[in-house]
């Protein structure tokens, strides 16, 4: 019976640091864990999510290019770029003429960006900064993404505030929304559609929209609103 119990008491806290270190990749212990967890797994990042180009510019450039049409050289902010992710899904399209920069708390993540994004370095600049204290003016950039990191930042409201701010009004945001079992295993963390497109009007965007794009995400966009003086 004491053999039993202690290897039930091993496999519950099994689950808890998988759940803590895998499944929430560390958020619930703090901002420095999650950037070293990250900083510790950049080498192997890209294998593991065998990004696809042609499904990368299929979700990713066309639509973002689509909303971005009027504007023949957008500037465009990437927040959590990784390993330069969108930077380089845009930057590979011919038709794409404006310029990126990248921001990302993890330095290795930036070094392996930067080496990627190295045949585009006078469009795209990369910056080590947290999310939630973004290094720009108020409405300086024509779109800004952020794709499956914001369930991972300490505050997702003051990280969304941030993103909205430095975007110009008119501008777009393109952000993922963490969906089914994976969602719900963030807790307090997950929302649902209707709760998380009220979340993104409150905070100033329009015409909020929301598609299913992989197994775990949605994607959703959302356009600022534009002020009108009479």
């Amino acid at each position: 019976m004491k053999i039993f119990s202690g290897l039930l008491i091993i496999l519950i806290l099994s689950g808890i640091v998988y759940w803590l270190l895998v499944t929430t990749e560390g958020v619930f212990l703090g901002r420095r864990v999650v950037v070293w967890l990250y900083d510790i797994t950049a080498h192997k990042y890209d294998g593991i999510k065998e990004f696809e180009p042609e499904w990368e510019q299929f979700f990713i450039a066309r639509p973002l290019m689509h909303k971005l049409r009027h504007s023949p050289a957008p500037l465009i902010l990437d927040v959590a770029t990784g390993t330069g992710r969108v930077p380089l899904t845009l930057l590979d399209e011919p038709r794409f003429h404006g310029r990126l920069v990248g921001v990302d708390a993890s330095q290795k993540m930036l070094a392996l960006a930067a080496e990627k994004l190295r045949p585009f370095h006078h469009r795209a600049a990369l910056i080590r900064q947290t999310a939630d204290r973004l290094p720009f003016p108020n409405n300086c950039f024509d779109a800004v993404t952020c794709l499956e990191s914001l369930e991972f930042f300490p505050s997702e409201t003051a990280a969304l505030q941030e993103m909205v701010r430095v975007l110009k009004p008119g501008g777009w945001l393109l952000i993922t929304r963490r969906r089914g079992w994976e969602g719900k295993a963030f807790l307090s963390r997950y929302y649902a559609v209707a709760e998380f497109e009220t979340m993104l009007t409150n905070l100033g965007l329009a015409d909020v929209n929301t598609q299913p794009w992989q197994e775990a995400y949605d994607q959703v966009f959302g356009q600022k609103s534009v002020v009108i003086d009479h």
